[in-house]
């Protein structure tokens, strides 16, 4: 019996973070209810991270057509450059605290958050229940 064997090519090694604690300086953006829709704005190899505080917030990205509804304890987090528009939802006022960093050389994505106090998930209003987030949104829990 005759069989083709193709060998597998090694897989591609990344290079080894140190786990070092990601030290971030948060910043805490009062959203009142029916007010003007603030920009938050990051430069290119910037990592956005966004964490409600309290009530509900309306995020969004300009050049991507979802828009993401965050309640108190859900984070989301964007690869720069980006630019945020934000805004509480409804009639109650909300608090956003967000952060930037540095994003690793050649890293595509931020890393893990040492203690994350409990996973969530994010999912636009404009997709379908359980679609995954745009190429350049991820969740940083």
């Amino acid at each position: 019996m005759n069989t083709l064997h193709t060998p597998t090519p090694p897989s591609p090694t990344l290079p080894t973070q140190l786990a070092v604690p990601l030290t971030l300086q948060w910043k805490r953006q009062p959203l009142p209810p029916l007010q003007a829709v603030q920009v938050l704005d990051f430069r290119a190899g910037e990592i956005a991270l966004l964490e409600v505080e309290q009530g509900r917030v309306w995020v969004t990205c300009d050049g991507l057509l979802e828009d993401y509804f965050l309640e108190a304890g859900q984070r989301l987090s964007f690869a720069g450059p980006v630019r945020l528009r934000v805004s509480a939802e409804g009639h109650r006022p909300a608090r956003l605290n967000w952060a930037q960093h540095r994003a690793p050389e050649g890293a595509a994505h931020p890393p893990a958050p040492v203690a994350a106090p409990q996973p969530m998930a994010v999912v636009p209003r404009t997709a379908p229940s359980g679609a995954a987030l745009p190429l350049n949104a991820v969740s940083a829990a």
